[in-house]
């Protein structure tokens, strides 16, 4: 996979991933694929559900970096900053991605030369959302919610909050000072123009369609862009 490609930053890919039918297949190249790190987090998992989900999410994140930047899987290094957000090294070519799980699957976002950030949500019985949003969310964005068919208001909620989500990611901010930030409803694309400490710039926010639960990819700058969407699945061996 070349990265030098005309329209790198207006491109984002990402690639859906079924996390329990990658742990039950032969797939050891995926555990091959972490570095140091990435074990002695993993090894801090209470069980082996758990600790296998982890192993095929941050396995495929780092084949998938490996072939952006032609290294092995296990010798991509990364770094975090300091609120978290992993990227490469100082020096590294421009390759940004982002990586979200929830339950048995994940999703992986790769783009060049712009900051991404995605997220992944699955509706969760019993979360008091009307509450969350009354507290928690601007006044449009608690509306959206509350006067939502009962039906809906899940799914509404969910669009808002992986909206949020993937914007924090993008801009190494925490969820905490991002859930303030209005994020363009819930229409399929917003450009939103971030007040909050440690978001602060523009951003271009799209919803996914992910085949499980709910998504959204967050790209910096007002520049609209492609999302080019993947089962991982289907192309792992490409």
């Amino acid at each position: 996979m070349d990265i030098d490609t005309e329209d790198r930053t207006d491109t984002v890919h990402v690639w859906y991933m079924d996390l329990d039918g990658l742990s039950r297949g032969t797939h050891r190249h995926l555990d091959g694929a972490l570095g140091p790190e990435e074990r002695t987090r993993r090894a801090g998992y209470p069980d082996s559900r758990s600790r296998a989900r982890f192993t095929a999410a941050h396995g495929v994140l780092r084949i998938l970096l490996g072939r952006f930047l032609d290294l092995p899987a296990a010798q991509v290094r990364m770094r975090c900053r300091p609120l978290g957000k992993p990227t490469l090294p100082p020096g590294s070519p421009p390759v940004h991605f982002s990586l979200s799980h929830s339950g048995g699957h994940a999703v992986a976002a790769v783009a060049v030369g712009r900051e991404v950030g995605v997220d992944l949500d699955l509706p969760r019985e019993g979360f008091p959302l009307e509450a969350f949003a009354r507290r928690y969310f601007p006044p449009a964005e608690r509306d959206l919610v509350l006067d939502a068919p009962h039906d809906d208001r899940q799914r509404v909620f969910l669009a808002l909050w992986t909206r949020k989500e993937a914007l924090v990611k993008a801009a190494g901010a925490g969820i905490a000072v991002g859930v303030r930030q209005q994020v363009g409803g819930t229409a399929d694309a917003a450009v939103v123009t971030a007040t909050q400490p440690r978001m602060r710039g523009t951003w271009h926010i799209r919803g996914l369609s992910p085949p499980f639960g709910v998504g959204a990819v967050a790209l910096a700058h007002s520049r609209p862009y492609r999302v080019i969407a993947h089962d991982w699945a289907a192309t792992e061996g490409s």
